[in-house]
């Protein structure tokens, strides 16, 4: 259906059609037909209307849906920041006139042909207190809203188990550019996401569009997840092309780009991209690579801002900038400690020492401030279980850090050590990684809760809640 096709209306429509099966649906929109399925009734209406919510962010206004159910017919908007809600009252009964076309036919079993109708007398939408920043669910027509100002609705479920700590409820959900993974800031006040229609999203704390804007390359081409840094003195979202990083400023406008030669990796272990090679350290200063120098023996380990941290094997770290000369940093002995045995990594705003214990034959391993040297915490660890462990930045979170089967909680100093565990990611009070192969989640004391089998591990912690991805699709859903 386009304008014309409804008089006197200036505005987009969509036209929404689900199969008889409630498993796929089909959507037009100008012209513009698109198929999207679901395994359950709800993925399959939420998918959608993230067709229609998409159009109407990539176009910058408002789109109509008419919305046909086998129980009545339902306008509906959406809006250019993702909010969907009702246009007009919902009429009883079969589709009045004048009725839009139908669009998917499929054979019934006696041969016959017959139209597939939207199924489902709830169409979900998320309507947004104006003024007040409240997110409220509500089930438009047939069912009953919640009441109350600031109330919410269980609209809609997972349909796989939550991970530990985690409700089952859906507040939100936006559909993904296939295979892509969302990215969400570590402060958890921000998530990027690439939808189908190729363009880079921009969400706040509560699920609002912040802006949306088109990828300058195919969403194929992206490596990796979209991820927050500093680039510029300012807070930027990132993607990494093969030979290019893209940075888009949080605050909103056109993308920058840097290339990158293609002996050299770029690197996400500090609060922005460190690029490197062997011999070789640079950040990106403008739409170029600065060189940095590191010194004789030294390593480049991470880059926050402009400056590179650079390591030993065994004694203090320095750092140095484009301009400035470098700093050196000890480290600070902590207590029940002898000599250091090694460097071991440095991962966001610590830098992660072993050091000989005093008495026994383990390994403490200690989180220092990269900045000062002094001791955030430490675990006695047994020295095999740090055998294999991977350097990644995914487990050190604001309430938690982690490095292989050490935890700590960095305020409170407490702390425990969990043998055979693989941290991936801190989400709020929880480390998410595998034990024994399977899914878990651990806290500061070391308690391993073991996660349902089908869950799915955090992709981050939005405001208060966890985004889990499944069937390309991201998920915010609540705390337990």
């Amino acid at each position: 259906m386009s304008r014309e096709s409804r008089p006197g209306q200036s505005r987009p429509t969509a036209v929404i059609v689900i199969a008889s099966d409630e498993r796929r649906a089909e959507i037009l929109i100008e012209g513009h037909r698109q198929v999207v399925t679901g395994q359950a009734p709800r993925e399959t209406r939420r998918a959608a209307l993230d067709v229609a919510t998409g159009y109407a962010a990539r176009i910058g206004q408002p789109v109509l849906i008419d919305a046909r159910d086998a129980n009545g017919y339902w306008h509906l908007v959406a809006t250019p920041d993702g909010v969907v809600q009702a246009a007009d009252q919902a009429v009883s009964g079969r589709a009045p006139a004048p009725a839009p076309p139908t669009i998917l036919r499929e054979e019934g079993s006696g041969g016959r042909k017959r139209a597939l109708v939207i199924v489902g007398a709830a169409v979900l939408a998320l309507v947004l207190l104006g003024g007040t920043g409240a997110v409220v669910w509500r089930l438009l027509p047939g069912s009953e809203a919640a009441s109350g100002p600031g109330a919410t609705a269980d609209v809609t479920t997972l349909n796989h188990p939550a991970p530990p700590g985690f409700a089952g409820t859906v507040d939100f959900s936006r559909e993904l550019a296939p295979s892509s993974q969302p990215g969400v800031s570590r402060e958890g006040d921000m998530l990027a996401y690439v939808d189908p229609q190729e363009r880079l999203n921009l969400l706040g704390a509560e699920g609002e569009r912040r802006w949306s804007a088109e990828l300058p390359v195919a969403a194929g081409e992206v490596l990796g997840a979209p991820r927050f840094v500093e680039y510029g003195g300012e807070a930027a979202v990132v993607m990494e092309t093969a030979g290019t990083l893209w940075f888009w400023p949080t605050a909103g406008g056109s993308p920058s780009s840097v290339e990158i030669p293609e002996d050299t990796s770029a690197q996400y272990a500090g609060t922005s991209v460190l690029v490197r090679n062997d011999q070789d350290a640079f950040v990106p200063v403008g739409e170029e690579l600065r060189p940095v120098e590191v010194p004789e023996g030294s390593a480049p380990m991470l880059a926050e801002g402009e400056d590179v941290l650079t390591a030993v094997l065994n004694g203090p770290w320095t750092w140095v900038g484009p301009d400035d000369g470098p700093v050196e940093v000890n480290a600070q002995r902590p207590e029940r400690a002898g000599e250091m045995e090694s460097v071991v990594t440095a991962l966001r705003e610590y830098v992660i020492v072993r050091w000989e214990p005093l008495q026994g034959e383990g390994t403490l391993l200690a989180f220092h401030d990269s900045r000062d040297g002094s001791v955030v915490g430490s675990v006695e660890v047994d020295p095999a279980d740090l055998e294999g462990v991977r350097h990644r930045s995914g487990p050190i979170g604001t309430d938690l850090v982690a490095y292989g089967p050490a935890v700590l909680a960095p305020e409170s100093g407490r702390s425990a050590a969990v043998p055979g565990f693989e941290p991936d990611i801190t989400v709020g009070s929880r480390v998410f990684g595998r034990l024994d192969g399977a899914l878990v989640a651990v806290d500061a004391e070391g308690e391993v809760e073991e996660a349902e089998e089908g869950s799915v591990q955090p992709s981050g912690l939005l405001g208060e809640r966890a985004v889990v991805v499944h069937d390309d699709h991201l998920y915010a859903i609540p705390s337990e």
